[in-house]
């Protein structure tokens, strides 16, 4: 159970994200213990027994037996990491919502001898997954949930959208499907669609296993952002475990990247807040403002053609090894440290191999807090100069830019942890407006006044960039006056001197 907060606090939830508590089995069990982090990936210290308890502290500053919480007099720091580990009580059973996809698709598809299906000639189902749901489907199709009782396929395809390289906890006894945060036990080997072996465990696995086992024609998309790269997962949907080679996909799985986004579709008008809670989510930069969603709608008429006219969809698009467009995280500083306010990490926290049951699988874990084993090899796409990425698809504002538009950015001081990643979030770094303030300012980028003529010469140019990607069929007609919309709005906002 992983907890923090953006203020400093005397008490914690024993859930994530506000869900209903996994309740202690024992107030007072001795070897339940607290371990406290500055980074997802960094040592760990251990919080005295005698400075927190199972409960709950009021305003007033009385405590209250609660096992549903746990509290400290001396309290919780805000931006650390606390990692709380007991016994707990009251297991739900979990791992049904496999089956119930399963049987729902089913039955609206063919019906069943006691309910009719209430649609009727529906002969393909797909479905979307976004972030949670996204790595539940990664899990279905690990697991091959696909196939109903009368043997069956139900999902004919499935769009697991930034999702990463993660599986869930979505069939573990006590598990917290919404769990997503850094090296915690939903990154698990095997990431890639096809077979690999882990060089430094020798384990041996693909993600589609069970699903090539039995050739099964399921079509996946697999799309992520920025932001699920700077988490360090996701380029090991096409790379090796250790980050050393590109490896290739299957005939019926498409990884695409969404180049300069964050895990959501932007944050308008820019701020450096989000939208969950206010204040929350504070960064150290402005937020991304880019809409990925046009980019979307193009994969699912992709997805449809591909299953229901055998049209082959466009082909994976993602930075590469070989191409020099996917890197170690830390080669981005020569580029950002040139950027005034660009404020890059100084280090990424790297999903580690971690051993949580050696007798039982990892779905099961036995051993709590893990053993920590080395690092997987994840990596970043690749930048030019202006801090904008170089592989992936690129949507038209990135192509022709503004701003330099990443899948990072810090936790602002304000919300504690200001050398972490602020979960999801990426960040919009403008150009100067001018000349005269690009110099002032230090910024070794050229201005927007130095990159386009007038407002309709840039207008112009991402209406190019656009129609290029409806070429490619990374985009659809309609949405070419979408990009050139988006663009416009940013135009207004980075060159009105009052922004």
């Amino acid at each position: 159970m992983q907890l923090q907060s953006p203020e400093d606090t005397h008490n914690f939830l024993l859930s994530d994200k506000g869900h209903k508590a996994y309740e202690a089995a024992d107030m007072y069990e001795p070897s339940a213990l607290i371990e406290i982090r500055d980074m997802p990936d960094g040592p760990a210290e251990s919080m005295a027994r005698d400075d927190w308890k199972f409960g709950r502290i009021d305003d007033a500053g009385d405590y209250h037996p609660d096992p549903g919480y746990v509290c400290s007099e001396k309290g919780f720091e805000k931006g650390r990491l606390y990692q709380a580990v007991y016994t707990a009580v009251g297991a739900p059973v979990i791992g049904l919502s496999f089956a119930a996809l399963r049987d729902c698709v089913s039955w609206i598809k063919n019906g069943s001898p006691h309910l009719e299906s209430p649609v009727g000639e529906i002969d393909t189902a797909y479905a979307y997954g976004r972030s949670q749901t996204g790595r539940f489907l990664r899990t279905f199709a690990y697991n091959d949930f696909n196939l109903d009782e009368a043997g069956r396929e139900t999902l004919d395809g499935f769009i697991a959208n930034v999702a990463g390289g993660m599986r869930g906890e979505f069939n573990q006894r006590f598990g917290q499907n919404s769990k997503d945060r850094n090296n915690m036990m939903h990154q698990l080997f095997p990431f890639a669609s096809i077979k690999q072996t882990d060089p430094e465990t020798e384990d041996t696995g693909s993600l589609h296993g069970r699903l090539d086992g039995r050739g099964s024609n399921l079509k996946i998309m697999y799309t992520n952002t920025s932001a699920e790269y700077h988490r360090v997962d996701a380029s090991l949907l096409h790379t090796d475990p250790d980050g050393r080679r590109d490896i290739h996909q299957g005939s019926n799985t498409r990884v695409y990247h969404f180049a300069g986004t964050e895990h959501g579709i932007g944050v308008w008008p820019p701020t450096d807040n989000g939208f969950v809670v206010e204040g929350a989510e504070r960064s150290q930069n402005i937020r991304s403002i880019i809409d990925y969603t046009p980019l979307l709608r193009a994969c699912l008429i992709n997805m449809d053609a591909w299953v229901t006219e055998g049209k082959e969809p466009p082909a994976s698009e993602h930075p590469e090894i070989e191409k020099e467009t996917l890197v170690h995280p830390s080669s981005l500083q020569a580029v950002f440290s040139k950027i005034p306010g660009s404020n890059y990490p100084e280090r990424h926290a790297t999903p580690r191999r971690r051993e949580f049951s050696p007798s039982d699988g990892n779905e099961h874990p036995s051993i709590l807090p893990p053993e920590i084993g080395k690092e997987f090899g994840g990596l970043v796409p690749a930048v030019n100069s202006d801090g904008n990425e170089v592989g992936g698809i690129i949507a038209p504002e990135i192509a022709v830019p503004v701003a330099a538009h990443t899948g990072w950015t810090l936790r602002h001081p304000d919300v504690g942890g200001d050398k972490q990643l602020l979960v999801f979030a990426g960040g919009t770094i403008p150009f100067s407006a001018t000349q005269s303030q690009r110099l002032s300012a230090g910024d070794p980028r050229l201005s927007i006044e130095e990159r386009y003529s007038s407002k309709d010469d840039y207008l112009d140019q991402v209406k190019e960039a656009a129609e290029e990607l409806v070429e490619s069929r990374y985009l659809l007609p309609e949405d070419v006056e979408v990009s050139v919309s988006l663009a416009s709005r940013m135009w207004d906002w980075f060159t009105d001197s009052d922004s």
